[in-house]
């Protein structure tokens, strides 16, 4: 039986959006998943989507100045460590900073919508992908 390789899953959490990318641990490639909204069933698709890409680690975009929002990942952060206690699973941030307009000039769409933030997503991922050559 084929097995799917490991992954790590790229999060970019929104107030209103939820873009996710994941990557083979082994490969360079970084597949977007798109996005989820941010309400009360989150959870369960993010637990759904380690299930079904085999993920052992999530990155979660970090912005480095904006204290309000760290308090929101660290609670977002503190809610996943529920869903993923029984598996095998590390949580990890990498600095999210300009991934915004990163992902704006790579969809040509100046306002901010899910498009952007699953691309900030892949950025994120990749981000942290090129740190330490993950």
């Amino acid at each position: 039986m084929w097995r799917i390789p490991p992954t790590a899953l790229g999060i970019d959490r929104g107030s209103k959006y939820i873009g996710l990318a994941y990557s083979p641990n082994s490969s360079e490639i970084i597949f977007p998943v798109g996005y989820l909204m941010n309400d009360q069933m989150v959870y369960f698709h993010i637990a759904d989507i380690i299930k079904r890409h085999n993920v052992k680690t999530i990155v979660l975009g970090w912005p480095s100045k904006q204290k309000d929002i760290q308090e929101k990942i660290t609670k977002f952060m503190q809610s996943l460590n529920y869903i993923i206690e029984k598996d095998e699973i590390t949580i990890e941030t990498m600095e999210e900073d300009y991934t915004s307009v990163e992902s704006w000039e790579i969809i040509s769409n100046f306002k901010k919508n899910e498009a952007t933030d699953t691309v900030s997503a892949m950025l994120i991922l990749e981000r942290w992908k090129k740190s330490e050559n993950k």
